[in-house]
């Protein structure tokens, strides 16, 4: 198993007065580390995915812990597992580490592949799957 990991920087955008993180800002990066992924680990582009063959991954679930505040300029590391791949469902671990490794976030995340005309859940296409699969935790049977 090989989780996929991005590098990112807080900036002040994702932070509070305080100079945090502020939480929403956390599920903004859980998209772009899923967007990320589909780019540059399963070769499926968001614009490919969406405009060119009509289909998404909408968020169905998502549940979140908060472990710990991230602060303005710290470099962070987001991290994606698949958790479970379904016909149509995919099951994600999603975390953000701080810079030493230390856990700050941790959220399960559930995608659904899905048709936009008409809208709803279809098969995800046996390929993608496969590339999925390297990134899952416990080996597909």
């Amino acid at each position: 198993m090989a989780a996929f990991e991005m590098p990112l920087t807080v900036r002040f955008q994702h932070c509070d007065p305080a100079g945090i993180v502020f939480y929403p800002r956390y599920f903004e990066m859980f998209n772009l580390l899923v967007e990320t992924w589909f780019d540059e680990a399963l070769g499926l582009p968001f614009g490919e995915l969406h405009l060119n063959r009509g289909f998404g991954v909408p968020t169905v679930r998502t549940e979140a812990d908060f472990k710990a505040p991230s602060r303005l300029d710290e470099k962070l590391t987001l991290s994606l597992t698949v958790q479970d791949i379904g016909r149509s469902k995919i099951s994600l671990l999603l975390q953000v580490l701080g810079p030493d490794g230390d856990l700050r976030v941790a959220a399960n995340h559930v995608l659904v592949y899905a048709a936009f005309d008409p809208m709803r859940a279809a098969a995800i296409p046996e390929e993608l799957k496969t590339r999925m699969q390297r990134f899952q935790a416990v080996p597909a049977k």
